[in-house]
């Protein structure tokens, strides 16, 4: 498969960036504990062969609790199992991202104007959006209060963050809160070979109280 967007490799090379995506652009940076991923689709125009459609969000991932994350969904029926990159993810782009519900219309394998304007405002906006949570005296304050972040999964993603900053009672008090309708919001039935909401969420609480135990 073709790389796509792949002019722009060199940018995000020179600033630290790894390319971690083909069809899809996607680039990873690490800052201190926290790794982040700057995503930017390209959806082909049948009225316009020299431009891509693209979105661009952002997601924040705390690698050291990617074995947990993991733990946490393995067998769930309503989320799929992180991969990648995406283990440990717990804040996303916020409806006050830059970018966020913004369909941009991309040079496909040039940088023409269009692709230098989005250029020169990542070379503006990306470290201090980085800069936000990496640099947080409080991760979990910042997300709270940030206008470019987001929770993601809510209190999957506040769960984290309280384990990183190792306030285990509180982490602990959040998982024994939860229902089964925190889990599967929907109300779907469980997949076969998969945990029912319940199991679920027994297993949330049984792996976190274990991590605690190890940990604290």
């Amino acid at each position: 498969m073709a790389k796509v967007y792949a002019q722009i490799d060199p940018w995000f090379i020179q600033r630290g960036y790894k390319r971690t995506g083909v069809r899809d652009c996607r680039y990873a940076i690490r800052q201190n504990d926290l790794l982040f991923e700057l995503h930017i689709s390209a959806t082909p125009m049948p009225d316009d062969p020299d431009h891509y459609s693209s979105i661009v969000f952002y997601s924040a991932m705390i690698p050291a609790l990617g074995k947990l994350h993991t733990a946490l969904l393995q067998h769930s029926s309503v989320s799929g199992t992180p991969v990648g990159n995406y283990k440990g993810k717990f804040a996303t782009s916020s409806g006050d991202s830059p970018w966020l519900n913004r369909f941009l219309y991309l040079e496909k394998t040039t940088i023409g104007d269009n692709w230098q304007q989005l250029l020169d405002q990542f070379e503006y906006d990306l470290p201090i959006i980085w800069s936000e949570l990496a640099d947080a005296p409080d991760l979990y304050a910042a997300v709270d209060v940030d206008k470019h972040w987001t929770w993601f999964k809510n209190n999957r993603g506040k769960l984290l963050v309280l384990l990183y900053q190792q306030r285990w009672d509180e982490a602990l008090a959040q998982v024994c809160s939860w229902t089964v309708a925190d889990v599967n919001p929907q109300d779907l039935p469980p997949e076969p070979g998969k945990w029912t909401a319940q199991e679920e969420l027994d297993n949330a609480v049984k792996v976190v109280t274990e991590y605690v135990d190890k940990h604290r």
